[in-house]
């Protein structure tokens, strides 16, 4: 069984059941406007993914970005090590709230033309900040390309996202689209 096609036509969530269904074993790949990304099956599993920002269960999120993408699934693959466990029921679940929160923040811009800067907070108060924070908190110089940050943090869009927001929130970062 040969497939390929667009994610338009044929969206990830449902190609992922179809080779769940069918217990495909191979490589899904994925080309988009923020990359290539690969998602790896063995008899219908997700058992690994890929993307330009990643590996592992965060690459399987990211993929979830592309709704405008192009798509290949290549039987005759040499298949990486697992690193994906969860069940692709769990994992759909939790792909699509996901991407549908991303889509309801309002931001939707490219990677690269997203601009973290450090803001200040002049609060007294203490700021608690969670790993995943105080790491983006280094990687941020005065003015540093979202894009830039997702590949040295190499954690994933998604993973990226969430403390970039609670950042901004507690207005330790300030997210700015660039000036093309």
């Amino acid at each position: 069984m040969e497939l390929r096609g667009d994610l338009q036509s044929f969206p990830l969530a449902q190609l992922i059941q179809t080779l769940d269904n069918a217990q495909r074993t191979g490589k899904l790949d994925i080309k988009g406007h923020l990359g290539s990304f690969a998602i790896f099956f063995q008899k219908g599993k997700v058992i690994h993914a890929q993307s330009p920002y990643s590996s592992g269960l965060p690459a399987f999120f990211d993929a979830f970005l592309e709704r405008d993408g192009t798509f290949n699934f290549v039987s005759s693959v040499i298949m990486p090590p697992r690193r994906i466990t969860q069940n692709n029921t769990s994992l759909l679940i939790e792909a699509t709230g996901l991407a549908d929160e991303y889509v309801r923040s309002g931001i939707q811009t490219e990677p690269s033309e997203l601009q973290v800067s450090l803001g200040e907070n002049d609060s007294d108060a203490a700021v608690t900040l969670t790993a995943d924070e105080f790491l983006l908190l280094q990687k941020a110089g005065d003015l540093e390309s979202f894009d830039r940050i997702l590949k040295e943090a190499e954690f994933g869009f998604f993973r990226t996202w969430t403390a970039l927001n609670s950042l901004a929130d507690k207005k330790m970062v300030t997210l700015s689209k660039s000036e093309a």
